[in-house]
């Protein structure tokens, strides 16, 4: 029986609610015809394995159209609403989102796409490489240090603390791009963290959004998936989202347009409803 419920409860949860839609509907179905009157056993010259035939067939076709209905109805998009500001989730390239987009970066806010400094796979190198000039990154950083009369280290590089935003307006594609201090880098350039700072930030990136979002719609990426040096554990993107979305609800701030999350990839891919339990969870707090 404990294997059964493990192999349950390991199945996807547009399966398991399918599963749970079929018997809520047939329980429904057997109650009205009993009222009526009408029974399988009234059926003359069928057998035992016949109506249990039916009653599998029946469930099969139910199962089916919920099935394809949840996918149908959450192939786009899950949304909600968390301390009054709109959430969604959809997938996608955030490069290709409408709205002002977050982008992780490290402290520092290095422009040095090299795979040592900065992995050419990132966003942050595609925002240096594609969608920005890189000396206009450089001359606005310099100028956010100046304004928090930040001092540059023995590297010549400014530190600015986890959570902070930078807001930078392309010259080369005329979007807006929040540049966040996600990742503090070691001497070999890599970026560790652990929940705790990992939540830290993301409590302050919230308000720092707050403070520079002129009401634009904000995209994010599932924040912290290209960080593979967690400390404490690696995180699956369902527990990075999770974090994302109890910060928001703990941050005390109420953002007055929408907070896109976009994750990389085909919808037909990623089953986006398997996200719609965080969702319930969040507002359940």
């Amino acid at each position: 029986m404990k294997k059964l419920y493990f192999w349950y409860n390991n199945l996807s949860k547009r399966v398991r609610d399918s599963v749970i839609t079929s018997i809520t509907t047939m329980g429904l179905i057997s109650t009205v015809l009993s009222i009526i009157g009408i029974s399988l056993g009234d059926w003359k010259g069928s057998s035992i394995i016949i109506r249990i035939g039916v009653v599998i067939g029946l469930f099969l076709v139910i199962f089916g159209v919920a099935y394809y209905i949840i996918g149908k109805v959450f192939r786009d998009s899950v949304k909600t609403t968390i301390r009054k500001t709109p959430v969604s989730i959809g997938c996608g390239d955030i490069f290709n989102a409408s709205g002002m987009r977050v982008i992780g970066c490290d402290t520092h806010f290095d422009t040095r796409v090299d795979d040592v400094v900065i992995s050419k796979n990132s966003l942050h190198s595609q925002l240096v490489l594609n969608h920005s000039v890189k000396e206009e990154i450089e001359q606005i950083v310099d100028v956010e240090a100046k304004k928090l009369k930040l001092k540059k280290n023995k590297d010549g590089l400014y530190d600015f603390p986890l959570g902070t935003i930078i807001r930078y307006d392309s010259s080369v594609d005329g979007y807006t791009y929040l540049m966040l201090a996600m990742t503090k880098l070691n001497s070999q350039h890599e970026a560790h963290t652990n929940m705790a700072d990992f939540e830290s930030m993301l409590m302050k990136m919230w308000k720092e959004i707050n403070r520079v979002y002129a009401r634009n719609d904000v995209v994010l990426p599932i924040l912290g998936t290209g960080i593979s040096r967690f400390d404490d554990g690696p995180k699956d993107p369902e527990d990075l989202l999770r974090c994302m979305l109890c910060t928001l609800n703990s941050s005390g701030v109420t953002l007055k347009s929408n907070v896109k999350i976009v994750i990389y990839g085909d919808a037909k891919k990623i089953s986006l409803y398997e996200y719609r339990n965080l969702f319930n969870v969040i507002q359940r707090r």
